[in-house]
């Protein structure tokens, strides 16, 4: 499987530019500004985070902006929503194969690069329903080692306090 989107964060702003002006949108300060900080960051931000990071040195940006950008960004394919609820949504900016493991209590997401065997599922849901997969994105949901720990403790503790019901 091969990505079309450069990984190179100059290409990744100017497809991300290209798209703002195919939506018929005008390339301003803000929207570049915006174009930039995805194509340059290693996380999955939230609308909220992009905001954040931007408002310290473009005061004139307005949350309305970031959320229209991204969403117009979104629609037209060159990010991905990676949605938790109305709370919890995030953006992948990072057109290469990967694997998003995402955990369930703290929603942080960590991207995985070893083979998920993506170009050995493409090729099969070919041969069995010739559906040609353009690009895939796989997301793996459950919990990182540090609030798997952390609950095995929690569990410990209730465990520990019924047992023990007269002390405090």
């Amino acid at each position: 499987m091969t990505t079309m989107i450069s990984t190179h964060p100059t290409s990744r702003i100017d497809h991300y530019l290209r798209t703002l002006k195919q939506a018929g949108l005008r390339i301003t300060p803000q929207r570049r500004a915006i174009c930039q900080f995805l194509a340059n960051t290693n996380r999955h931000p939230s609308a909220y985070q992009v905001f954040e990071e931007l408002a310290a040195t473009n005061p004139d940006i307005s949350r309305a902006t970031i959320y229209n950008t991204l969403n117009t960004l979104q629609e037209l394919g060159a990010i991905v929503e990676l949605s938790f609820g109305s709370d919890h949504t995030h953006y992948e900016t990072n057109p290469e194969p990967h694997v998003n493991l995402i955990c369930l209590r703290c929603q942080k997401i960590t991207d995985y690069y070893g083979d998920p065997g993506i170009d050995m599922l493409t090729t099969r849901v070919l041969a069995d329903t010739d559906f040609q997969t353009a690009a895939a994105r796989i997301d793996l949901v459950g919990f990182c080692d540090e609030c798997r720990l952390q609950r095995i403790q929690e569990i410990r503790d209730m465990a520990k306090a019924a047992s023990n019901p007269h002390k405090t």
